[in-house]
């Protein structure tokens, strides 16, 4: 399931995003875009999950201060 991770601090790397979750969900790959905003970087997260598991895990995280700043999670509606 793709998670969108926006709002990171700009010193986030993929192995913080990767060792918060792991033990929340299976972690696929992390990619971090620091294009447009390099004091905000986004985050694509790909998670070894359902989609019911995955909204539990947005209500869990949204808005939560992580390294620096707030988290906003969000699961784009069309995935396979």
């Amino acid at each position: 399931m793709q998670v969108l991770i926006r709002g990171l601090h700009r010193d986030v790397t993929e192995e913080m995003l990767r060792e918060k979750f792991k033990q929340y969900a299976p972690v696929n790959s992390v990619e971090i875009v620091r294009d447009g905003d390099p004091n905000h970087p986004w985050a694509w997260m790909d998670l070894a999950v359902d989609p019911f598991t995955a909204w539990r895990l947005l209500r869990q995280f949204d808005k939560q201060y992580f390294a620096g700043s707030i988290m906003r999670w969000y699961i784009p509606a069309h995935q396979s």
